[in-house]
């Protein structure tokens, strides 16, 4: 069950490696095309994905609910792709939303900015000077998509496990490398426990849909934690119905075991609607 997730600056062969993997492994990758057509699925329109796909959002955007829908539906896109098995996803904060689930190979692939240069001279025909404009306006866009998302930088070399400079390796060379790490047997060690918190993660999820976009209750801090089936709710509503609620949809999941309800009722704090 090889998983993985890769970040790559553009112009550093981080797609080329990324199709090369997914041949190697029979698997397919998630990507902005396959995300846009999950995202369908959800009913979210294609110019919510063309707005926030690895870009930094605009000064407004800032100030619009559109963040956590999109945020919590991109999660889902990602958690539905990976329960399936195999598979590697390219870009969209993979590294960050998959961070906490063992198993997963996080890749990050870079080249030098001449390097890079050369690479989009040639992709684009352009010259030296447009292609340089091009790269850091690709890296200010996704360093911002990253901080604004998920207050990480995108740069930090804890999210990632292996980082390859292809300024040195080629895309094949690089491949094979990552194809040698997912083999060891210290990563196949960790597969079991990859499908049982994936379990968790995908529950998890579920539940927190299931509250506030299937039956739409307000939650203010809403957090669900599964452990093997044991799920906790916490969070603050501003009635004992919607607390009651929130822990009848959660029994109502499929594999839950058992559900403790920490979820406190205040009248005051969720009079805005702010749900997390």
């Amino acid at each position: 069950m090889p998983l993985i997730t890769i970040s790559r600056q553009l112009g550093s062969l981080g797609t080329e490696i990324t199709h090369l993997l997914s041949k190697e492994f029979n698997c397919p990758f998630l990507d902005k095309e396959s995300l846009e057509e999950a995202f369908g699925g959800y009913g979210i329109p294609r110019e919510s994905v063309e707005r926030f796909d690895e870009k930094k959002p605009g000064f407004w955007d800032l100030f619009k609910t559109d963040k956590a829908h999109y945020l919590h539906f991109m999660k889902g896109a990602i958690l539905d792709f990976t329960r399936k098995g195999n598979g590697i996803i390219l870009g969209r904060g993979g590294q960050v939303l998959l961070g906490d689930l063992p198993g997963v190979l996080h890749v990050r692939v870079i080249a030098p900015m001449e390097t890079r240069k050369k690479r989009i001279m040639k992709r684009m025909g352009c010259d030296e000077q447009n292609a340089e404009r091009i790269l850091e306006n690709s890296d200010y866009e996704r360093s911002g998509f990253h901080k604004f998302f998920f207050g990480v930088n995108w740069e930090d070399l804890n999210l990632y496990d292996l980082v390859i400079n292809t300024g040195s390796f080629s895309a094949e060379t690089s491949s094979k490398l990552i194809k040698s790490i997912v083999e060891s047997n210290e990563f196949c060690q960790s597969q079991p426990e990859t499908v049982r918190k994936l379990e968790d993660l995908c529950l998890e999820h579920e539940i927190k849909t299931n509250i506030i976009y299937k039956e739409k209750v307000i939650v203010q801090f809403l957090e669900v934690i599964a452990e093997k089936g044991s799920i906790t709710l916490r969070g603050i509503v501003d009635s004992n119905e919607d607390l009651e609620k929130c822990g009848k949809i959660a029994n109502e999941a499929k594999g839950v075991k058992e559900v403790k309800n920490e979820i406190y009722y205040s009248p005051i704090t969720t009079s805005y609607g702010l749900h997390y």
